[in-house]
């Protein structure tokens, strides 16, 4: 019976089923399965921020020239003075947003050996006064608990559980945003989003 010790080739787990001196005449390393992806993965919270009036996009995950971003999960929960609701959009952009007030919130590296984020992670106070070109890809409607209960529902927003293909970024052009419609904001209404991205080589698409 051919052995089987794991190794690493060319940077992938893989078993070594032993080559001909154990009975395998192709020599050949196996792949081996693993969830946990190699690519490098970034995530960022903002917390309690309040969007604008009439809000229109209040997060945007904007590209990078020099790396591809597949957008992994947006989790968004919120408060309000009173118990409401708000329906909330993600949309893929095109073109970037223009004006409005945007506030740069900084990623964490989940392996502190990985590259400084590419993308740009943003949250606005005040509303674009240009939205970019752009389809709404997902959407769902968020319940607002009084801020003294604390938030109590969550939306969850996520991508390649089914293998179906994450949300893409490929130049420093495109975006994704969160995006209330330009509903009125409920009174006292405050936002908690987390965001979570990878990152890779351009390369690595074609």
């Amino acid at each position: 019976m051919p052995s089987a010790v794991l190794k690493t080739k060319l940077g992938q787990r893989v078993l070594d089923v032993g080559g001909a001196a154990a009975g395998d005449r192709t020599g050949a390393f196996v792949p081996i399965s693993d969830i946990e992806p190699m690519r490098a993965t970034f995530g960022a919270f903002s917390g309690n921020f309040v969007p604008a009036a009439n809000a229109t996009d209040v997060l945007q995950l904007i590209g990078s020239a020099t790396k591809l971003i597949r957008l992994k999960a947006i989790y968004i929960s919120g408060t309000a003075t009173a118990a409401a609701n708000i329906i909330v959009n993600i949309i893929q952009r095109s073109a970037l947003n223009t004006g409005g007030t945007p506030v740069a919130i900084t990623p964490g590296q989940h392996d502190a050996n990985d590259d400084a984020a590419a993308a740009t992670l943003q949250y606005f106070t005040a509303n674009p006064t240009g939205l970019g070109a752009g389809k709404t890809i997902r959407g769902g409607r968020l319940n607002l608990a009084p801020a003294a209960n604390g938030a109590i529902d969550r939306l969850l927003f996520d991508w390649s559980w089914h293998n179906d293909k994450s949300p893409l970024l490929l130049t420093a052009a495109q975006s994704i945003c969160v995006n209330l419609g330009g509903a009125a904001v409920p009174a006292g209404g405050s936002l908690d989003i987390s965001c979570e991205w990878t990152e890779e080589a351009l390369e690595a698409v074609l």
